[in-house]
C-alpha cells in the first residue's frame, strides 16, 4: 500500500524526435531493432520499458514527456505528489498529467494534460528533481481539497512523518495555516477534516488506511509506533497499539518481508523468522497480537473480527 517503486523512469528510457519525419524515426526502429510507444508529439518511449513500469513509473514517464514539450510546466495535484513521492493509498496513478497555472491563465485541458487555474503565493512552487513543482505543503493541501478523504489523510500522513518527508517535514498546524492562508474556499471543510485525520507515525499508506478502517469500525483510536524493549538489544515499534487492552495490530504490506530481505541483504526466510521472534517477544509481554494486509482492508468487517478476538472492545454506542 505504499507508493509503488517497482522501476523509477529514467530520462533515458524517452526518445526525443521533434525533428524527425515519421518515415524516419520508423526507419530508425527498424534499424536499431526497438519498438516504441508514442506519448506526445516527438516524444516516445520503448515499448519494452512502458511494459515494465507500474501506473506510478508510468505517471512520471508522461510528467518527463509533458516537461520535455512544455514550457516550464508547474506539476501539481497527483502529479506533483508522484514527484514528491507521496502516496495515492490504493489508488492507480492516473494516466493524465496535471499542471497548475496562474487563475489568469487561459490555459485549457487538453491532450492528456489536467490545468488547474488557480492562485499561486510565494513559496508555493518549488523545484524538486529538476522539475517544477507544487510545494509539499501546497501539494498536500490540494490533495485535501480534491480527494477522497482516506487518500488525502495517507498523503498528509506521509508530510508529517520525519523519515518519510525528510528536510520538507511537515505539520499539521502548518498545514491548517496554509489552508487558511489560501484565497479558496472550495474544499477547504473536507481539507481541514483530513488534516485533522492525519498522525504522525504511520510509515506507509496501508497503516493510515488501517487506522482509517479500525476508527470507521467504531473502535478506539491506537497509539502508533510504541516502543518495546528488544530482549536481544535494541527496541521494536508496533503499527498500532491498545496499551490499556494490551491489544497490538500490525499492517503487513505486499512485499515487505521481500524489500526489508533486499535491504539488509538477507534471505526473505530469514527476515521472516525474524519478525515471528519479534511477535513471540511482543506476546510474552501478554499482548494479543492481530495482523491482516490489503485483502482485509476490502472487507473491514474482518479486521472488526480480528480486533475483538485480541480483547479491543468498540467503543459504546457504536
Amino acid at each position: 500500500m505504499t507508493a509503488p517503486t517497482l522501476r523509477r523512469p529514467r530520462s533515458s528510457d524517452l526518445l526525443l524526435a521533434r525533428d524527425l519525419d515519421p518515415d524516419t524515426l520508423r526507419q530508425l526502429q527498424r534499424s536499431s531493432g526497438t519498438d516504441t510507444r508514442r506519448l506526445r508529439r516527438g516524444v516516445y518511449v520503448t515499448s519494452e520499458s512502458w511494459a515494465g513500469f507500474d501506473t506510478y513509473a508510468r505517471h512520471l514517464t508522461n510528467v518527463l514527456a509533458v516537461e520535455s514539450t512544455h514550457r516550464h510546466p508547474v506539476f501539481g495535484h497527483a502529479s506533483a505528489a508522484a514527484i514528491w513521492g507521496l502516496p495515492l493509498a490504493d489508488r492507480p496513478w492516473p494516466a493524465e498529467v496535471h499542471v497548475v497555472a496562474d487563475a489568469t491563465s487561459h490555459s485549457r485541458s487538453k491532450n492528456g494534460v489536467v490545468v488547474h487555474r488557480q492562485a499561486m503565493h510565494d513559496g508555493d512552487v518549488a523545484e524538486r528533481n529538476g522539475l517544477l513543482v507544487t510545494s509539499l505543503e501546497r501539494t498536500a493541501i490540494d490533495l485535501a481539497r480534491t480527494m477522497p478523504f482516506p487518500i488525502a489523510v495517507a498523503a498528509i500522513d506521509f508530510t508529517v512523518h520525519e523519515k518519510r518527508a525528510g528536510r520538507h517535514v511537515l505539520t499539521r498546524e502548518k498545514l491548517v495555516e496554509g489552508l487558511l492562508r489560501s484565497p479558496r474556499t472550495n474544499g477547504r471543510a473536507r481539507a481541514r477534516r483530513a488534516i485533522d485525520a492525519a498522525r504522525v507515525g504511520a510509515d506507509n499508506a496501508g497503516e493510515t488506511l488501517s487506522r482509517l478502517a479500525i476508527i470507521e469500525l467504531g473502535f478506539p483510536e491506537p497509539l502508533l509506533q510504541v516502543q518495546h524493549v528488544n530482549p536481544r538489544g535494541g527496541f521494536y515499534y508496533t503499527d498500532h497499539e491498545w496499551p490499556q487492552h494490551n491489544a497490538i495490530a500490525e499492517f503487513d504490506g505486499f512485499g515487505k518481508y521481500l524489500k526489508q530481505a533486499l535491504k539488509l541483504g538477507e534471505n526473505a526466510g530469514n527476515v521472516i523468522y525474524e519478525e515471528k521472534i519479534r511477535e513471540d517477544h511482543l506476546r510474552d509481554e501478554n499482548n494479543g497480537v492481530a495482523r491482516w494486509g490489503p485483502p482485509e482492508l476490502r472487507n473491514p468487517p474482518e479486521i472488526a473480527r480480528r480486533l475483538l478476538r485480541i480483547g479491543v472492545p468498540r467503543i459504546a454506542g457504536r
